[in-house]
């Protein structure tokens, strides 16, 4: 085999230089690199397994005699949404019926896209999401990962614990993390200052579901 000329090996080894370069910006998933993202997975949110379905999407509303005065499509994450009164409410959600919920509200408009949510025990939780974070004045978009719990903090708020995170394949640190939780916590918590008569008596994530009572609004406008 004739050995390569010196410019044939700078050129190898600019290829080679090029393509570690591009693997490790599509690792990320902040990043679409055509081919490299495919291949490593990055280029959509992880599969929690969890199936998004309209049909339970609607079932869930009628069975908690919710109605929503407008499409779901304008009650993203980041709307503005005036809420009814408040009734008595004992209901038990399922994953399939929480992803459906939120892939419905979040899809078109919201900041976390095709998002799957995972109920555990203990109160505990995952969720993935294509996040584009733009509107919220964070220059980030990619697949993301979080891992954590939720619970009652008081009877008109709710607790986040972030444990676990990632953007594509590379883990989110620390001090972003908890940025995160923040972040999360804080618009949920402000969703919900908004609801008149809105009461938490329980809220518990175990077997995959998870339980909430207390009061609810009825209906809702965006």
């Amino acid at each position: 085999m004739a050995e390569m000329s010196s410019s044939s090996k700078k050129i190898v080894a600019i290829v080679l230089s090029l393509c570690i370069v591009l693997t490790v910006i599509a690792s990320t998933g902040i990043f679409y690199v055509p081919g490299f993202s495919e291949i490593l997975g990055t280029n959509k949110a992880r599969d929690l397994g969890v199936k998004a379905d309209p049909a339970k999407f609607n079932a869930l509303l009628a069975r908690e005699n919710v109605k929503l005065n407008g499409p779901a499509s304008d009650f993203d994450l980041t709307a503005t949404i005036q809420y009814g009164p408040a009734a008595p409410m004992d209901a038990t959600v399922t994953s399939e019926e929480l992803t459906s919920l939120m892939q419905a509200t979040n899809n078109e408009k919201g900041p976390l896209k095709n998002m799957q949510i995972k109920l555990g025990s203990n109160n505990q939780l995952e969720m993935s999401a294509d996040a584009d974070l733009q509107k919220l004045g964070y220059p980030v978009s990619g697949p993301v990962y979080l891992k954590g719990t939720l619970e009652k903090a008081g009877p008109g708020s709710v607790r986040m614990k972030v444990s676990e995170g990632s953007f594509g394949l590379i883990p989110i640190p620390g001090d972003m993390l908890k940025q995160g939780e923040n972040g999360l916590q804080q618009q949920v918590n402000r969703q919900l200052s908004a609801m008149p008569g809105m009461r938490i008596d329980a809220l518990s994530i175990e077997n995959g579901q998870l339980h909430y009572s207390g009061a609810f609004p009825q209906s809702a406008t965006a």
